[in-house]
């Protein structure tokens, strides 16, 4: 019958002091998420490798880079035929990018009236964003800038250079979290 006490007190005095642990289990590691663009660049590559788009990429950031020449009517701001298949396949991909910033941002050249060259661009980024708006992408997830002639990627001197400077660029990054700490003034 000691034996038994015994046994059963020290049974009780190993619950209590595995109970009594200071020693807080640490809370699990939140999940990894893989962010949109690693998952679908390969497309990303091949929509643009088809469509003569140029795309560079800084680790999570994306620029699809859109040539007005062949996409865009040459007097107008209209987007053509030919333009509007290949925006509609990025449209379909940029849907799912929920957890990223889609920046749809307008160029000119520099010829023309500066006032001209803005309007041109923003016009330009907007067909480009009524295209992945109608394909299925969020008004809160795209931003739209109008740079005209500023940022020139060409040499305006010459027909190539300002080929090269009238473009939509769509630059795809992931989305900042929103702090939950407001910064004291």
């Amino acid at each position: 019958m000691k034996l038994l006490s015994a046994i059963s007190l020290g049974s009780a005095l190993i619950l209590l002091t595995a109970c009594s642990s200071t020693k807080a289990t640490p809370p699990p590691p939140p999940p990894q998420v893989t962010p949109w663009v690693h998952l679908h660049i390969d497309e990303l590559n091949t929509i643009a490798a088809e469509e003569r788009y140029e795309i560079e990429r800084d680790g999570d950031n994306v620029r699809l880079i859109i040539p007005v020449n062949g996409n865009f009517h040459p007097k107008r701001t209209l987007l053509l035929p030919s333009g509007l298949v290949p925006l509609s396949r990025v449209a379909k991909l940029l849907r799912g990018a929920t957890d990223s910033h889609i920046q749809v941002t307008g160029y000119s050249d520099s010829l023309g009236d500066d006032t001209i060259n803005q309007r041109l661009s923003l016009e330009r980024a907007q067909a480009v964003a009524s295209v992945l708006q109608l394909g299925g992408v969020s008004r809160n997830n795209m931003e739209l800038i109008s740079l005209g002639e500023a940022d020139p990627r060409g040499d305006n001197a010459t027909a190539a250079g300002r080929e090269q400077n009238r473009r939509v660029v769509i630059n795809i990054a992931p989305r900042l979290p929103a702090s939950s700490v407001a910064l004291a003034p």
